[in-house]
């Protein structure tokens, strides 16, 4: 009896396999332009992108979403805090991209607002310091400086906006060759060191020159206040906020034997040069 071919037999399922694959894929992706059918199949994609171009493949399918009143907009915090929104703008289709200031810098601002008798007044300074703040190879033609505050919140997030007509752009390979003015913004702003601004200190002298009376600590450098909500009176950094006033630079005396490292863990209260206080 002559045996089955099961080998030709397998690999011609496999064929089929693979032809039912493409044809499947060929209309999951049909109209979806190459560079983000690439991006889809690549494992290593954020996934809040991913999520957004699998929605909108195209600007064009974005702006026809915003006309019909939909909310398109992507929230990334990885590296860096962006927003990008696809809105109608006084009638037409833009695309809104924001970069909120890093961390230091928004802590130095932060310590201004706080600092301040005047909030409103300090605010308005603050927004107008906010290109100081950015160094001069990163400032655009069309970039805007603001400042928002979202609903529940006491303190303001403060950004980079750059709008673009989207009426006249059908894909997102033709939005990215039209805000290539902006491209060093983002490759600052992605980095994990951000080279933005030099943070905390520097960004408080910036401010103290704008007006804005943002204090930093003598020892750490770390913008602080004495009016946060949680330790009123009490000199204390932003990010560490909410677990006390301790300075990581502290030490009232030089150490002499090894057996002395362990009371570097306990710190001590920030200080702050008095003549700071006032402008």
């Amino acid at each position: 009896m002559a045996k089955k071919n099961t080998s030709s037999r397998h690999k011609r399922v496999q064929r089929q396999r693979a032809a039912a694959d493409r044809r499947s894929e060929a209309v999951a992706y049909e109209g979806v332009p190459e560079e983000i059918v690439q991006f889809l199949k690549d494992p290593d994609s954020l996934p809040h992108w991913e999520t957004f171009y699998r929605a909108y493949p195209t600007v064009t399918k974005a702006v026809e979403a915003a006309r019909q009143g939909d909310t398109v907009e992507l929230h990334c915090d990885e590296h860096e805090q962006l927003e990008m929104r696809v809105i109608m703008h006084n009638g037409d289709p833009v695309i809104e991209t924001v970069v909120y200031v890093p961390y230091g810098t928004r802590d130095a601002l932060w310590s201004g607002l706080l600092n301040s008798d005047d909030q409103e007044h300090a605010l308005q300074q603050a927004v107008k310091a906010l290109p100081a703040l950015l160094s001069d190879e990163l400032r655009a033609d069309g970039l805007e400086y603001f400042a928002d505050t979202p609903p529940g919140a006491r303190l303001p997030r403060f950004g980079y906006r750059y709008r673009t007509p989207a009426a006249e752009i059908a894909t997102w390979k033709a939005h990215a060759e039209a805000t290539r003015g902006f491209n060093a913004l983002h490759e600052a702003a992605a980095e994990w060191s951000d080279p933005r601004i030099a943070a905390h200190a520097d960004a408080v002298d910036i401010l103290r020159r704008h007006g804005v009376p943002a204090a930093a600590c003598e020892m750490c450098g770390f913008a602080v206040t004495n009016r946060h909500p949680a330790w009123p009176g009490i000199w204390v950094e932003f990010e560490k906020a909410e677990s006390g006033p301790r300075c990581s630079e502290y030490d009232d005396s030089a150490l002499e034997t090894d057996q002395e490292l362990d009371s570097l863990a306990i710190g001590g209260p920030h200080q702050i040069n008095e003549a700071m206080l006032n402008l």
